[in-house]
């Protein structure tokens, strides 16, 4: 009895199998992650900057109205600022100049990428002088990106231009060629070494190379091992065959240079200066590192 039931099982599964459609193939999907808004006023003014343009280091802040017993300052605050050209109303930005704490290179030669480029600066946020007390400015913490502390620097403030945000479009993974205008991420925004959609980078070309703002980038990744980032280049060491293959295939190490490479991310431009440019990832299929190479989009192929 058993086994003509069993018999019964299989012959309804098969029926009902041949009344079903055939499968359609699963499209690829991915963990694309978009910002559906244009960048904010925080990401176009606190995002920082490559400069090797020298920045006036006799003004600065010298206090707040609470010091000794406070010691960083935000939206809100008054503060004392020391220097000359101080006018009552008067706007000023405060940058930092910054120093990279890790110990080492994230990359190859990331320090020196850096310093080619020019000196890191952090944007911490914007001020109004309200009264000048003989050489000392008294001011008003108008507007904040993080803390504000004794040192910052203190230049006059100025408008960035507004940007054109595109809409959401199709995310071609497989360019079919570089660009005239090729960069790489030389550093990120608080020193991140990956970085994902909504975060800060800063690339080693500028206006110097008719970059503008409100042009996008894409990051592009190829797979010569010489080229990828030296943790991730290991993988390549370890053992690919399958034990059920006869004949394994054995990959020439400069194979994987032919291969074609790939998107993965796409970033537009908050900020340029004469030799780099601040952009912030849009878009995302998987991570970002520091020391990825990027593309101009649009340019002319080569």
């Amino acid at each position: 009895m058993k086994r003509i039931c069993l018999v019964l099982t299989l012959v309804s599964a098969a029926a009902v199998a041949q009344t079903m459609p055939v499968a359609q193939v699963p499209s690829r999907s991915t963990n694309l992650r978009e910002r559906a808004a244009a960048p904010s006023y925080t990401d176009m003014y606190c995002s920082g900057f490559l400069s090797k343009q020298s920045i006036n280091k006799s003004n600065y802040v010298l206090a707040g109205l609470d010091t000794p017993q406070q010691t960083q300052f935000s939206q809100g605050d008054t503060i004392y600022l020391e220097g000359s050209g101080y006018q009552e109303g008067a706007r000023f930005s405060v940058l930092r100049e910054l120093r990279d704490p890790n110990v080492s290179d994230f990359y190859p030669g990331q320090r020196a990428a850096v310093a080619s480029v020019g000196q890191p600066y952090g944007e911490r946020g914007r001020v109004r002088v309200i009264a000048v007390r003989d050489k000392v400015a008294i001011a008003q913490v108008e507007f904040s990106c993080s803390d504000i502390v004794a040192g910052d620097l203190v230049v006059p403030f100025e408008e960035k231009p507004s940007i054109q945000f595109r809409p959401a479009q199709k995310f071609d993974q497989f360019p079919t060629g570089p660009t005239n205008v090729t960069a790489r991420i030389v550093m990120a925004h608080e020193f991140d070494t990956v970085v994902a959609p909504g975060q800060k980078v800063y690339l080693n070309v500028g206006a110097d190379k008719g970059v503008k703002i409100g042009d996008y980038f894409r990051v592009v990744r190829g797979y010569d091992p010489a080229k990828g980032h030296r943790v991730e280049a290991l993988a390549y060491k370890m053992p690919y065959a399958d034990d059920t293959q006869k004949t394994p295939l054995k990959v020439p190490p400069g194979k994987y240079a032919s291969l074609p490479r790939h998107v993965v991310a796409e970033m537009i431009v908050l900020n340029v200066t004469a030799t780099s440019a601040t952009a912030m990832i849009t878009n995302a299929v998987e991570h970002v590192n520091v020391g990825d190479t990027v593309e101009l989009e649009g340019g002319n192929q080569q």
